[in-house]
């Protein structure tokens, strides 16, 4: 199948998760940037990040270049596999270029929407309909935790395998196998439909993974202030507007359950003059 050279504004790194060919993979997502000025949502997996050079491990709301090629094992519209190979990234100076929140917001205005109800039923109608989005907030309760648990005998078992595979120059991976969160954490909110009943869906973001690495040994209740902070505090107050990037799953089964990837929270009153282009 032939590739496709696609420019990209980076919105969602997954938290990883558990693969059997590469150790662990995520999931990344963000807006494909068309030359006749068009946008539109692109997912991007599989994406063995904590296991690509350090030079190729792009940040969120950055815009790279990169060869996709449509998958053919996900028959919704937004998915296509990466060429890592071809990758390109924008500097600015010495470092690597992410843009600020009005540039983005010339982009992800144009995205916001439908609603999260409507989301879940064009898939209860169709399993390939519409798979990522932006969905406004319209009411935002507390956090829910749960334990995470360890990882399965299975899943490790296939982590370390995949990791002690040497690679076409005869070298292993040494990325530490990816430890377990202590927690799921999942949002409890109401979306712009008026006749929205809730949502509860997971947080899969990555930055919620590296925030409890990064804080894993602070105490239980500590973890979870930070968490809340981090999560809820700031992204639902009167200074801003809340958007939820989220995408439904691969597998068929779970195909029609949404999770958070990340958010957006432009301040309540935004001038979205500047442009990427």
């Amino acid at each position: 199948m032939p590739s496709e050279r696609a420019r990209v504004l980076i919105t969602v790194k997954a938290s990883p998760e558990p693969s059997k060919t590469y150790g662990d993979t995520v999931c990344v997502a963000g807006v494909r940037l068309h030359d006749d000025g068009s946008v539109s949502w692109v997912r991007i997996y599989p994406v063995a990040f904590r296991h690509l050079d350090s030079e190729l491990q792009f940040k969120k709301f950055e815009v790279i270049e990169v060869d996709l090629t449509r998958s053919t094992k996900d028959a919704r519209a937004e998915s296509y596999r990466p060429n890592w190979e071809t990758l390109s990234r924008q500097k600015q100076g010495d470092k690597f270029k992410t843009y600020p929140m009005d540039a983005r917001g010339h982009v992800l205005d144009q995205l916001i929407g439908p609603t999260m109800c409507d989301l879940r039923a064009g898939v209860e109608a169709d399993l390939n309909a519409q798979s990522l989005g932006l969905a406004e907030v319209r009411e935002l309760k507390s956090l829910r935790f749960e334990d995470h648990g360890p990882w399965t005998d299975e899943q490790v078992a296939s982590m370390t395998a995949a990791m002690s595979q040497p690679d076409l120059f005869g070298e292993i991976d040494t990325t530490p196998v990816l430890i377990t969160p202590r927690y799921k954490v999942h949002y409890d909110y109401r979306c712009m439909n008026p006749d929205c009943k809730g949502h509860k869906p997971r947080i899969l973001d990555m930055e919620l993974s590296a925030l409890q690495h990064h804080y894993r040994f602070r105490s239980d209740d500590e973890l979870k202030a930070i968490i809340t902070k981090k999560f809820h505090t700031e992204v639902w107050n009167e200074k801003v507007r809340t958007y939820f990037f989220v995408g439904n799953f691969g597998d068929i089964v779970k195909r029609k359950n949404f999770s958070v990837l990340g958010v957006y929270r432009p301040q309540r009153e935004s001038d979205y003059r500047a442009t990427l282009f």
